[in-house]
């Protein structure tokens, strides 16, 4: 009986860890792109930064793949993340509809999605871990083209503003997504990049050792979410 007690209450912390590990994962995923993203932009010509944030979030989402072992992790993690760039509304004074604001969530979704479905594919195949963690990036930033398209071309033209409001706004609009040659001219340059940028960030963490099962102290967790929520917002308003 103590014996079945003792099972229940570990797998009762077990479940609460893998939760809160899916916040601190979201919420350092958010952290990291404002903070770092932010400064990539200030720093570095505008085409560059991007390709640099998908190494950075497919390693992000690799690494808490490897530290649960659950195929689902990625997207859990990035429906975390994904609304907290809702908050560049407020820093730009942009509506929350604003392609500008629209499409890093987007992006965000697109990646977690992407890199879920490559996963569930990949995950259980007998090769090597490095073999893996390369294929499943690779993988998932090929299919976080289509995905992110498919958002773009379906909701987002739904819920964008009006044209007469974008001109008058003078905010970015992804004119691409209104024709079928601009869907395959966006999606031929998009795809070779994003491939190769998220198949190393997975290589890297393939490579890497640390624990698997998650064991950290909750308290621990739950403080971290709570320091990578304050690096968001601090960076999100200075940078």
């Amino acid at each position: 009986m103590d014996s079945l007690i003792g099972n229940q209450k570990n797998l009762k912390n077990l479940s609460l860890n893998i939760l809160l590990l899916v916040l601190w994962f979201g919420t350092l995923w958010g952290a990291v792109e404002a903070l770092v993203g932010g400064l990539l932009h200030y720093f570095l010509p505008p085409t560059v930064p991007g390709k640099i944030m998908i190494v950075i979030a497919t390693g992000l989402m690799a690494w808490s793949l490897r530290k649960t072992g659950k195929v689902w992790m990625p997207l859990a993690i990035s429906l975390i993340a994904a609304p907290l760039k809702l908050f560049s509304g407020v820093v730009f004074s942009l509506p929350l509809n604003a392609p500008a604001i629209l499409n890093p969530v987007f992006g965000i979704l697109s990646q977690g999605l992407g890199f879920t479905l490559v996963t569930l594919a990949i995950y259980k195949l007998p090769v090597r871990r490095s073999v893996k963690y390369l294929s499943i990036g690779a993988g998932a930033g090929a299919i976080y083209s289509f995905v992110f398209i498919g958002l773009v071309a379906g909701p987002g033209m739904a819920l964008y503003l009006p044209m007469e409001a974008i001109k008058e706004l003078e905010t970015k609009f992804p004119y691409w997504a209104q024709s079928v040659s601009g869907l395959m001219g966006f999606a031929s340059s998009s795809l070779p990049y994003s491939a190769i940028a998220a198949g190393l960030g997975g290589l890297l963490v393939g490579v890497l050792p640390f624990n698997v099962h998650p064991r950290l102290n909750p308290r621990l967790l739950l403080s971290g979410s709570v320091l990578w929520l304050t690096i968001f917002f601090v960076s999100s308003l200075t940078i």
